[in-house]
């Protein structure tokens, strides 16, 4: 199958594009809200770990054929045919499994890059590309990745449990909800769309569809697709099958032997929008039967289907998907082309939508906090552990120097406790220093006043030595104080607090 729109008469790699090819978003269509199994909502997160699993692969394949196709886009201005074919169908692929793992159906994805007979479709079609915007193609997708994390860092967390919930217990996702991830959704997969330069187009349509009033208006009328200079019909172009009058048919203004989306209408005055429900009126009044029509040259068919728009994928008539058209996912005044894929939200699902990107505002800049503490800890546990270091110093070079200036004194008790003060006045000084460093934690602020502590003793020990009148006082204090013990306590609360602030 080529992903490419193949012209009446032509091969997908020599058809000409028009704007229409080359500004054609990837469409994304949604059967509505219908009853799931509690049990497989229960356990929907393990159901899909088999597709999670051979997506990684086909991931690291897209990666390979996204640089690939990028050099080729680039030199040629479009995207290679295998690119396109492979590219689109990870897409579907992917969309497919993320819109089940999100509970937007109960049917399970089916292991295929192809099209499928399934409650979520994606179309797309890859046409000419501007070299330039080739060229800088991730300078240009910044403000659609900001707004895509933060829409997803409000859709599918904290919401997306609360909707788990409400569809285990109801066995249903309201109206309004599923109309708010399928929109949130449409729009991550036209920014991998984008990103795949499977469009031209850039990433729109987070908030839905605008339906022009009324049955009468042209399917290719649309504000995205709207005629062009140039691309008006051209001489030895005939009417195709299916797009002129038939029989029994009333004629309706806008119609007629104009092709869709590429004939230039009568000028008439703008439409106005309507709400879901006036739209769903509109086309039940039309007479629309139910299901997705294939937009006329987007890659959703599979061998041997024809191109057009009123192509029905089979299954997409039966119960469950589509036989009563849902407000916001099918409500557009034709039944078949590039209308049927329209989603038209109501003002709960845009309120919602709106919330969705509040709470990503909120949840990122936690997030960006809850980093930035933790890099704070990171760099305070270092520079407490530099402190605590040059705080030891003059500790280990007294303690390395006193017994040389014991022996030194030659028993006169006068230099022996002058040496004892030194060590007495280090110590404590240690003591005040390792009080007043700065602690990244709770854990290493009970070890630092541990070890200020036991240095502190060690100091008033060294004192009573400094302060001893006689020999035999000095003896006395020695033998009783434990110093030996003392010291020994230090090196060990010090080395407790080290360990600590490195791996804080």
């Amino acid at each position: 199958m080529s992903a490419y729109y193949a012209s009446p008469g032509g091969s997908p790699a020599t058809a000409t594009a028009t704007a229409q090819e080359e500004l054609a978003p990837v469409l994304v269509a949604f059967a509505g809200s219908a009853p799931q199994s509690r049990l497989t909502v229960l356990i929907r997160l393990l159901m899909v770990i088999p597709h999670l699993i051979v997506l990684w692969a086909l991931a690291i394949a897209a990666y390979v054929v996204v640089i690939i196709g990028w050099f080729g886009a680039l030199f040629t201005g479009r995207l290679p045919d295998f690119a396109a074919d492979y590219l689109a169908g990870f897409v579907r692929w992917q969309t497919r499994v993320f819109g089940y793992a999100i509970l937007l159906t109960d049917v399970y994805p089916p292991f295929t890059l192809d099209d499928a007979d399934y409650p979520i479709r994606v179309a797309v079609r890859p046409g000419r590309l501007n070299r330039l915007a080739v060229l800088f193609r991730f300078i240009l997708l910044i403000p659609a990745w900001i707004i895509e994390a933060v829409l997803s860092y409000g859709a599918f967390t904290l919401v997306q449990i609360v909707s788990w919930l409400i569809v285990l217990v109801s066995g249903r996702m309201p109206d309004s909800l599923y109309q708010a991830m399928a929109a949130a959704l449409r729009y991550q997969v036209r920014v991998i769309g984008f990103t795949f330069m499977l469009t031209s187009t850039y990433p729109w349509g987070l908030y839905g569809d605008l339906v022009p009033a009324g049955p009468t208006g042209p399917v290719g009328a649309q504000p995205e697709y709207e005629a062009q200079h140039g691309f008006g019909p051209q001489p030895g172009d005939e009417a195709q099958p299916g797009f002129g009058p038939q029989p029994g048919d009333e004629a309706q203004p806008g119609y007629g032997a104009q092709q869709p989306a590429y004939g230039a209408p009568e000028p008439q005055e703008a439409p106005e929008p309507l709400e879901p429900h006036e739209a769903q009126q509109a086309h039940e009044a039309q007479g629309a039967q139910p299901g997705y029509g294939d937009p006329q040259g987007w890659v959703t068919q599979t061998p041997g289907e024809p191109q057009g728009w009123s192509t029905q994928q089979p299954g997409y008539a039966q119960p469950g998907y589509g036989q009563q058209p849902q407000p916001g996912y099918a409500p557009p005044p034709a039944a078949t082309g590039l209308a049927s894929w329209w989603l038209v939200l109501s003002s709960r699902a845009k309120a919602l939508v709106t919330i969705f990107l509040v709470l990503g505002v909120l949840f990122a800049a936690a997030e960006g906090a809850l980093e930035a503490a933790v890099t704070s800890n990171t760099v305070t546990a270092a520079q407490a552990s530099s402190q605590l270091q040059a705080a030891a110093v003059p500790v280990n070079s007294v303690l390395s120097s006193y017994s040389a200036k014991v022996d030194a004194c030659n028993g006169q008790l006068s230099c022996v406790t002058a040496a004892d003060r030194t060590v007495s006045d280090t110590y404590s000084t240690f003591a005040t220093q390792v009080r007043s460093i700065s602690m990244p934690n709770a854990q290493t602020s009970a070890d630092a006043e541990s070890l200020a502590s036991s240095a502190s003793h060690v100091a008033s020990i060294f004192a009573s030595l400094g302060a001893a009148t006689s020999v035999t006082q000095y003896q006395n204090i020695a033998n009783s104080s434990g110093v030996q013990q003392a010291v020994s306590q230090v090196s060990q609360d010090y080395t407790t607090l080290a360990n600590h602030l490195t791996n804080s």
